[in-house]
């Protein structure tokens, strides 16, 4: 069964089109049993997130789409203690933006799986996280065979994402100018993620 692990909301701010609401009634007609919500540098949704899911029957999961300046992760949280260890990440990234997602875990990563496919962050993080909880994504636009490869020379596990930003195809020029205008920059300058 195919769970969405990087999916955002308009909660991401300056990015995401699609409503919380929206996001379950689509991984409810998916038959989908659980959702991760990984805002991106945010859990501000994730309180909305929970009480709908749970009514809805579909089994929350806590996460964040952590990009710093440096670097990017999908760090999801495993239980209560990974949801606080998301939360304090979250801050120690507003104090200093220009750390790397590894040295923000490096006292915190308990609780946690993280998701990247960023060669240097994967190496740093595999100096202090376990194999069970690190992985390399494999997301839309990052080539596969360098996500093999990487999976080869770490010995860890792939996983797919989706990174959801918006529902259909016509929703993407929103997603852009919503990026161009968070980057104070236009659409023709604005690259493409």
């Amino acid at each position: 069964m195919f769970v969405h692990l990087n999916a955002h909301s308009v909660y991401s701010k300056m990015s995401g089109t699609i409503s919380i609401n929206r996001l379950i009634t689509l991984t409810q007609f998916h038959q989908s049993k659980s959702l991760a919500l990984t805002g991106v540098n945010t859990v501000r949704g994730f309180i909305n997130f929970v009480h709908s899911a749970k009514d809805k029957g579909i089994a929350p999961i806590a996460g964040v789409n952590l990009i710093t300046n440096v670097d990017e992760a999908v760090i999801l949280g495993e239980n209560h203690i990974g949801y606080e260890n998301i939360c304090r990440a979250i801050t120690d990234y507003y104090i200093n933006p220009d750390r790397s997602v590894a040295d923000i875990l490096k006292q915190r990563s308990d609780g946690l799986f993280v998701l990247t496919y960023h060669p240097l962050l994967l190496k740093k993080l595999r100096s202090f996280m376990s194999d069970t909880h690190l992985f390399i994504e494999l997301r839309p636009g990052i080539k596969e065979r360098a996500v093999q490869k990487l999976s080869k020379k770490y010995k860890l596990e792939i996983v797919a994402t989706g990174d959801v930003y918006f529902q259909d195809p016509e929703d993407y020029d929103s997603h852009k100018i919503l990026r161009a205008i968070n980057k104070n920059t236009t659409l023709k300058d604005l690259k493409d993620r």
